[in-house]
């Protein structure tokens, strides 16, 4: 028979949340979920309220059947097994014990005593008299109370079927008390096919809400529940981190965040103390650190960062889940970047990585790191400060301050397209030989970097090869190649090499010109790409870019690199005269009189008194010493003059007029000097001795001009002094050497405790 009582039990279950589901997570919580599918829930409430029906219910329409042939009579709730069996009413006690044998043993059964002296609830058990009053109890309370416990087993009555399990009838009652038969499926068929009916209707309603339920949830889902839905997620991540050495993946919509927008309202914040969204974690430190966008601040973010890492030893997956944490790295980013934004005086742009890769040349593409995931564009080339810091909070062994990278950038930025074509020889070699970016990039840059450019004559013969493969290999088109910004970088930086290379080679005087310079002393030039930059060699023209483009595009090209190399050297005029220290130690008997030691002692002095006023990265003013009498001479400052070209006017009158009649005078000014190394910064000490009264006849007069080339102090390599260069003498070669010996005297009489000349001395150029 149908076991009503289970059902019951699950209905009880159920109602107390100690019954789950793959469709019913929590009954309490899904609540507001089920009116979703309307039908699914009148569906099973419905069948709940069919299946939770009174317990004597099932009792109360069952009847004795007695056989005609005067066999055991038997129990039903439907038709009898033969038309001809007798049908009688149970008394009450028959069916409390006809529904206890049913309930296969999880009838729980109320023995009240006669006289009324005790009354308790057993579980398929006798009452302790025959004569006490047995009921069934289904009553919820004494269920759950009585679940806990293990009901005990009936060793001599196993519960292998509902029929097995006989309870005594009551003393009271009229009926035999003889074994009750199986009961046959005749007597509840058609119960258990209407409660299976039941269950199945009951199954059907869940599944149609379960439906509802996924579908539903998916379409109509607040913004309430995405800001919940992150969270989790979040809260998942950092429950489960992912390892260091897997990188970290974006989010599918990282293209879309605006990260420009980001960074303004996290320097705003910083500017300002306030907070960003999602928290800012060592908010309080980075204020203490005092973020003044001074290149000293950025010693203590180094130092912030370092008690970071010794104090807390952070992990990268755990620090990058943490919103707080990735906002404290995002700020310190964005920080860095204005950084080098002020100090470049460009503007800076930040991307995601997918935002910033089309901008990036393709010879310089962007790593895919965890760390390039926030990328700021600067004068078209990337910077990813980001790196740096994490390195500082996670590495091993950081290799980079923060200033250090700072100031690293900086000098790898490309500079603007510069007026002056010497200045833009200089640009293009320094970004290719500190792997910086250019603007419009540079094709074959790692063919250039295999070539092994060294400025040697071997290292022109590797790039002649080079340019030898590319032009069958690539078959490039001439207009296209000349017009592409990349490709036509490669161009103009092969043919700045190549002038470059045969200066130091000869060690020739170098200047570049453009077109519009060389129109003027070449009337007849006519301009083309191969005439847009030419070299001054030794005083001699040169075109290097129509060299190039003959090795590249002629069908049969007649000349190569290392053989219009020797010819060049060939044709040049002897190398300019170095003025090396070691000149000053000479020995030999000096050939000059005691008016020229001197004139030319007081230029070297002259010399160090203006390297000293340019040591730290001022411009020197045109300075003239005029010798007066008696070994005593006074200095003309010329510094007060409006512009440099008029105080230059100014001085090189004094020079050419000499109105005190002075033996000699000797002139300073800081300018510029077309070295075998290329435009450098340079003074250039011109001496003058003027025949007069003074001087026997006009035969002792005298001039000199000599430049000093430095490096400026504010590149980022520092102030160093090279080796002097004797431009002019009017007096034979024969007598240089003593030239040399009497400047370098005058330079070690300039006594300052601050300056000293050999200090930042480098002779190898």
């Amino acid at each position: 028979m149908f076991n009503k009582s289970k059902f019951i039990d699950a209905a009880v279950k159920l109602e107390n949340n100690s019954i789950s589901h793959p469709l019913i997570p929590s009954m309490s919580s899904q609540q507001s979920e089920t009116t979703q599918s309307p039908i699914g829930v009148v569906v099973l409430c419905a069948s709940l309220m069919l299946l939770g029906f009174d317990a004597h219910a099932g009792a109360g329409d069952r009847f004795r059947c007695i056989p005609a042939d005067g066999g055991d009579s038997y129990t039903s709730s439907g038709s009898c097994r033969s038309d001809t069996d007798t049908r009688e009413p149970l008394t009450e006690q028959e069916k409390t014990d006809s529904l206890a044998t049913e309930s296969r043993g999880r009838a729980f059964v109320r023995c009240t005593a006669s006289d009324g002296s005790y009354s308790k609830l057993v579980f398929n058990e006798e009452c302790p008299s025959t004569t006490d009053i047995r009921s069934i109890e289904y009553a919820k309370q004494e269920i759950q109370s009585t679940q806990e416990e293990t009901p005990p087993e009936e060793p001599a009555t196993p519960l292998s079927s509902p029929a097995e399990v006989t309870p005594e009838p009551a003393a009271s009652s009229s009926v035999p008390t003889t074994p009750t038969s199986s009961v046959s499926h005749a007597g509840y068929a058609p119960g258990l096919l209407v409660k299976l009916g039941l269950i199945l209707l009951a199954l059907v309603g869940l599944g149609i809400w379960g439906v509802f339920r996924l579908f539903g949830r998916q379409n109509d889902k607040s913004k309430a529940d995405q800001r919940e839905t992150s969270a989790k997620a979040i809260v998942q991540k950092r429950s489960n981190p992912a390892p260091d050495d897997v990188p970290r993946q974006d989010r599918p919509k990282a293209e879309r965040i605006d990260m420009q927008k980001k960074a303004q309202e996290f320097l705003a914040a910083l500017d300002s103390g306030s907070d960003v969204p999602g928290g800012l974690a060592f908010q309080t430190a980075l204020q203490q650190a005092k973020l003044d966008y001074s290149m000293e601040s950025l010693d203590r973010v180094d130092q912030l960062l370092k008690q970071i890492k010794i104090k807390l030893s952070p992990q990268r997956s755990g620090w990058q889940s943490g919103l707080d944490t990735e906002n404290f790295c995002l700020m310190l980013t964005f920080y860095l970047g204005e950084m080098i934004s002020r100090q470049a005086n460009q503007p800076i742009k930040w991307h995601t990585r997918e935002q910033a890769a089309p901008f990036m040349p393709a010879d310089m593409p962007l790593p895919e790191d965890s760390w390039s995931r926030v990328v700021g564009i600067i004068a078209a080339s990337s910077c990813v400060p980001l790196g740096v810091i994490e390195d500082a909070l996670f590495g091993d062994s950081p290799g980079m301050t923060c200033k250090a990278y700072v100031e690293h950038r900086i000098a790898k930025l490309p500079k603007p397209p510069a007026k002056d074509e010497n200045e833009y020889c200089a640009m293009m070699l320094d970004a290719f030989f500190n792997d910086s970016a250019m603007l419009g990039g540079l094709a074959f840059r790692e063919q250039l970097k295999l070539a092994r450019l060294d400025y040697s004559l071997s290292s022109l013969e590797r790039l002649d090869q080079l340019l030898r493969f590319i032009r069958p290999e690539i078959k490039p088109p001439y207009d296209e190649f000349v017009n592409n910004s990349n490709t036509q970088n490669f161009l103009r930086l092969v043919g700045f090499y190549i002038g470059m290379s045969v200066a130091r080679l000869g060690s020739m005087s170098v200047k570049w010109l453009e077109f519009s310079e060389a129109k003027k002393d070449i009337p007849e030039l006519e301009f083309q790409f191969e005439t847009s930059s030419i070299c001054v060699l030794g005083g001699r023209v040169y075109f290097p870019l129509g060299l190039v483009t003959e090795i590249l595009f002629q069908p049969q090209p007649q000349r190569s690199l290392p053989g219009w190399t020797r010819e060049v050297l060939k044709a040049a005029s002897p190398p300019i005269p170095s003025i090396l220290r070691s000149s000053a130690q000479s020995d030999s008997a000096s050939p000059l009189d005691g008016l020229r030691a001197l004139a030319i002692r007081e230029a070297g002095l002259m010399a160090a008194w203006s390297m000293f006023a340019v040591e730290g990265g001022a411009t020197g003013a045109p300075t003239v010493f005029v010798q007066g009498e008696g070994n005593k001479g006074t200095i003309r400052d010329f510094s007060f003059y409006d512009t440099v070209e008029s105080a230059t006017a100014a001085a090189n009158s004094l020079m050419e007029n000499n109105p005190e009649n002075a033996p000699f005078q000797v002139m300073s000014s800081d300018g510029y000097a077309n070295l075998h190394t290329g435009r450098t910064d340079a003074l250039t000490i011109e001496l003058r001795i003027y025949a007069g009264e003074q001087f026997s006849s006009p035969a002792e007069s005298f001039t000199m001009t000599v430049a000093c080339p430095y490096r400026n102090a504010n590149d980022p390599k520092g102030f160093a002094i090279f080796s002097p260069k004797l431009l002019d003498c009017s007096v034979p070669t024969a007598m240089h050497s003593a030239i040399f010996k009497q400047f370098y005297l005058g330079i070690e009489e300039f006594k300052v405790k601050e300056f000293d000349w050999f200090k930042y001395l480098d002779e190898r150029i």
